[in-house]
């Protein structure tokens, strides 16, 4: 290491341990988790299969809504159920309690419409003990209900394994309505205002899970959460008016998210984090023959993100729809104490990302309205109040990553930027609890690395209308092996902000390991973001509307502003066209201070997220 590189990560880790221990500070503490065996496989859906072992939970008002029914082969299993069977349970924890004493592996729960406030886990007896703080796997198994609404806790907590090994294994619940919306697992709010719970359904060390048509809203972190969990299956789930995630899965392996919606989450709709880094071992960049976790045919929409995963490896993410976010796909590298950093191997193909211009932080936060008390911000009206800062206008943003695949998408429409990457420095990775690591972290270049784009069309609706993105490719110029190639646009040339240009695959991609300066000098000023105690940075621009782009055509097009008049840009269209039928650079030396300290105060923010995407109670 030369002298100059050895004085900028001593810097470097000066400002370092500043921010960790700020951010030990701030997070809100959870255990320890660790990657399961990887030798499950993704659980097949018994959608109504009367010989399988089954549990019925419905509520009074059940049977009048299967006799409104108008799906004839849906209502005659519904009464099937109520006819011959009966209703077991009118909560939905009971009937997992009972599978768990007196049931046996491969049990179906089936839940008729109506809405399941699961009053009896509001305040149990077993967690009036309970002060906050790390929710270790024993007390989850024992009483799940001091931070979830319901829990599935497959793993004997006695063993040393983390496999599921009783009868909640194989577990499928199921809504038995029309639709998702027919079947909810409600939250809601306290007598206080306050939130009645941090997560809603939780399916930990639940291997085989699958959980199926039903709506999950109103809760303070996370409305389905799997975790340390080797095969699941989440299919028309939907999640929404949550203050951080819908569906958030840590850890987990073997996972597949299909027919989902998400929206009006103050995070991330969809949140993979840490997932199973079954690729880390491959210097390969392209198509997957072994994903972690795989998301197809979702929408997901009008959050702050539209997807994120801090470590969100060997996702698979295709035939899907991101659009009236925020920000649309996240991936990153920047938080410690998420096992399988940095990340790699997203493969995102595929997909719909457009009109993500939502600037719910100048809407919703500015504006004081995620000031008030929970129930009283208007969740369910449409407020959604981000705790992470992301550039309104941004289709797709790699933080940090290596070797990810982005393709064959349909990009347009993301009036600030189509595809953002730039790098994160290891240094941010280091341990809270061994601040020594840090001088450790030497290779601070390791993110972000033989990333590509290719064959991604811009700028195009698929009626046909030009709806170009502000800038289609964003980069801060650092890393080996980037490449674009083969991108169209409707708009005319591709555009972006490299100073060197965008290198072609055929040719290797980038050579040179550091970027430009100015560029992570840029990205400092909204790094100090904070919902409740700094919520308009000086000098951040992120949180201003972004501009529509010149040529615009279709739906929500504004009239071009008059050159004379000296006006803000008119915000974006909140609602964004449907789309037709059927998401820092240093140098050597000054430019890695630069960069790295502002990413490092950016790492401050992110460090409200936990290892499993919390924040800290407020």
């Amino acid at each position: 290491m030369s002298s100059t590189t050895r004085r900028s990560v001593t810097v470097l880790a000066l400002a370092a341990s500043l921010v960790l221990s700020a951010s030990a500070a701030l997070a809100h503490e959870e255990r320890e988790s660790q990657f399961p065996p990887g030798d499950g496989t993704v659980p097949e859906l018994r959608e109504h299969d009367e010989f399988t072992p089954h549990v019925v939970v419905c509520k009074p008002g059940s049977a009048a809504a299967v006799a409104a029914m108008t799906d004839a082969d849906v209502k005659g299993f519904n009464q099937h159920l109520l006819d011959d069977h009966g209703c077991d349970f009118e909560h939905i924890q009971a009937a997992v309690y009972h599978v768990r004493d007196n049931g046996q592996p491969g049990t179906n729960i089936y839940v008729l419409p109506g809405t399941y406030r699961e009053e009896p886990s509001h305040a149990p007896a077993c967690t009036e003990d309970y002060d906050g703080g790390i929710v270790e796997y024993d007390l989850i198994v024992t009483c799940g209900e001091v931070i979830n609404l319901v829990t599935i806790a497959g793993d004997d907590p006695e063993d040393a394994d983390l496999a599921c090994d009783n009868n909640l294994c194989d577990l499928q619940i199921m809504g038995t309505g029309e639709r998702p919306e027919d079947t909810v697992l409600r939250g809601g709010f306290q007598a206080d205002g306050d939130w009645i719970k941090h997560n809603g359904l939780k399916a930990d060390r639940a291997d085989g899970f699958v959980l199926s048509n039903m709506t999950f809203e109103l809760f303070r972190e996370n409305a389905v959460y799997v975790h340390e969990t080797d095969g699941y299956l989440l299919d028309r789930v939907v999640t929404r008016y949550n203050d951080l995630y819908g569906i958030l899965t840590f850890t987990s392996d073997h996972g597949v998210m299909q027919n989902c919606e998400a929206h009006h989450n103050g995070d991330s709709g969809l949140y993979p984090g840490s997932a199973a880094d079954v690729n880390s071992d491959s210097d390969q960049t392209g198509p997957l023959d072994r994903w972690s976790i795989e998301i197809r045919n979702c929408k997901s929409h009008h959050n702050a993100l539209g997807h994120s995963g801090t470590a969100g490896n060997s996702i698979y993410i295709h035939d899907s729809e991101f659009y009236a976010n925020q920000t649309g796909i996240v991936v990153d590298s920047f938080v410690g104490g998420h096992p399988g950093m940095p990340q790699d191997h997203l493969w995102v193909r595929n997909n719909r990302i457009y009109a993500n211009n939502s600037n719910y932080v100048k809407e919703f936060v500015h504006s004081g309205i995620c000031d008030r008390p929970p129930a009283e911000r208007g969740y369910e009206q449409g407020t959604v109040c981000p705790v992470f800062p992301v550039p309104a206008g941004t289709g797709v943003m790699i933080a940090g990553g290596n070797h990810d695949l982005v393709e064959d998408n349909l990009i347009y429409d993301n009036w600030r930027t189509g595809v953002m990457l730039f790098f994160v420095p290891a240094i941010l990775r280091a341990s809270p609890e061994d601040p020594g690591s840090i001088l450790e972290s030497a290779n601070q270049f390791d993110t972000s690395n033989h990333n590509w784009f290719r064959d991604n069309h811009l700028a195009e609706h698929p009626e046909g209308w030009k709806q170009p993105n502000g800038t289609d490719f964003w980069w801060d110029d650092e890393g080996l092996g980037n490449c674009w190639q083969g991108n169209t646009s409707a708009a005319g040339d591709v555009t972006s902000n490299s100073e060197i240009g965008l290198p072609d695959c055929d040719s290797g991609g980038s050579m040179l390991p550091t970027g430009t300066a100015i560029k992570s000098a840029g990205l400092a000023p909204c790094a100090p973001y904070d919902r409740e105690d700094n919520p308009d940075p000086p000098g951040c621009d992120w949180f201003d509307d972004p501009v529509q782009p010149a040529g615009r055509e279709g739906p929500g097009t504004q009239p071009a502003p008059d050159p004379d008049e000296d006006d803000d840009p008119a915000p974006p269209p909140v609602d964004a066209a449907p789309a037709g039928p059927s998401l820092p650079t240093t140098g050597s030396g000054v430019a890695l201070i630069v960069g790295g300290i502002a990413l490092l105060g950016a790492a401050v923010r992110l460090g409200r997220r936990n290892r499993y995407g919390m924040v800290a109670a407020a």
